[in-house]
């Protein structure tokens, strides 16, 4: 897959993953607030994160891009596609704004709708579609309002923090797609 090596919208640059962003990644995927919205149920050491990119870099069903503020210079989270699928032409949309600073300042938006351009033009994928827990009020207002849809509930589909979690379904369509 050849792949583009920078996504821009108007205040942020989407670069692809690199070796160097692993501290970073570790850093953000061990607060207790962004491991509360992920599917892990812990954080991840240094070592761990080294063998999930080594399997990454060979990985031709995935990319993984670092979420940076342009003015700014400063990473703040991380946006992929995995699990791509191109002769069904579909892909599974992930996203995590890492430093809890800029979180609520409609990064996490602008990010999503840079990566389902570059999805539905540049890779001619059909369908993103994604999972996340019911729960995250703020995760499903903003992937609603980029267009997303309900596709459907997995009920008590995740066992976390003591109690079971239920799941949602979203995806959005090519045809569905306004910029």
């Amino acid at each position: 897959m050849k792949v583009k090596k920078m996504l821009q919208s108007e205040r942020l640059k989407l670069r692809v993953l690199e070796e160097q962003d692993g501290s970073m990644i570790v850093v953000w995927r061990n607060q207790k607030e962004v491991i509360d919205q992920l599917f892990s149920y812990v954080g991840i050491t240094a070592k761990q994160h080294f063998n999930w990119y080594e399997k990454y870099i060979n990985d031709d069903t995935r990319l993984e891009f670092i979420i940076e503020i342009k003015d700014k210079k400063k990473p703040i989270g991380t946006i992929g596609l995995n699990n791509i699928d191109f002769k069904n032409q579909k892909a599974e949309l992930g996203i995590m704004i890492g430093e809890l600073t800029e979180q609520g300042k409609g990064y996490g938006e602008e990010a999503v709708r840079s990566l389902l351009q570059y999805a539905f033009d540049e890779l001619n994928l059909q369908k993103i579609y994604l999972k996340t827990f019911c729960d995250n009020e703020p995760a499903v207002r903003l992937y609603k309002k980029v267009g997303f849809h309900q596709e459907g509930i997995l009920r008590k589909e995740i066992f976390k923090n003591g109690k079971f979690k239920d799941v949602i379904i979203m995806s959005i369509l090519k045809d569905e797609w306004k910029r």
